[in-house]
């Protein structure tokens, strides 16, 4: 087995093997950590350690080759919300903390289904208050579809008892209230991302 292929299986990496990996020297990638551009970890004897999510999410959002092809994509999360300034509001607090995933957004039904048939999402951030969008139907139509197991729903609004529980019957993972606290939610996608990117 070749040094690439046994660096593919594995799921946290040194600065040393990061540094093999994108070509660099470990006091880059250790700059890289330092100025926030790569995530990373401290084991407790004073080691840094990065994920491999946070890897692949790092080399994706810059472009560079890695020895990762069963991924072979950045995280993909979805907002679909009628209200466009709220849209592109999260889609903003999202992409602040986390630039490595790519975003897309749709501003009704028939959009969000063409964009998730598109690509393979992680995440889809779904509006329950909005005229243009049937959260339920778009959320039924999800988790029915053939990688909608996969796909983790979180929904806005539906705070309302009935409105809830029909919501997390359809196959939402999480209701969170309105207004939305951006940090809450960002948390929150983060955490999903990670934990489904620590299952793949």
């Amino acid at each position: 087995m070749s040094s690439a292929e046994k660096l593919s299986k594995k799921n946290v990496f040194t600065t040393f093997e990061v540094a093999e990996i994108c070509d660099v020297t470990p006091v880059t990638i250790q700059n890289w950590i330092d100025k926030g551009w790569l995530r990373a970890y401290r084991t407790p004897g004073g080691h840094r350690r990065v994920r491999k999510e946070a890897l692949l999410a790092f080399l994706e959002s810059r472009d560079m080759p890695h020895p990762f092809p069963e991924k072979g994509g950045v995280p993909r999360v979805l907002i679909v919300n009628g209200d466009l300034g709220l849209a592109d509001s999260l889609k903003e607090a999202l992409s602040l903390e986390e630039p490595g995933y790519d975003i897309a957004v749709a501003h009704d039904g028939f959009r969000a289904g063409v964009l998730y048939s598109a690509a393979h999402t992680d995440v889809v951030i779904l509006d329950l208050n909005h005229s243009s969008v049937d959260g339920y139907e778009v959320c039924r139509q999800i988790k029915q579809g053939e990688s909608g197991g996969e796909t983790v729903v979180l929904a806005l609004g539906g705070v309302d008892g009935d409105e809830r529980k029909r919501i997390l019957e359809v196959g939402a993972a999480h209701c969170l209230p309105k207004p939305v606290d951006a940090v809450g939610l960002r948390n929150l996608v983060k955490e999903v991302i990670l934990n489904r990117w620590r299952s793949a």
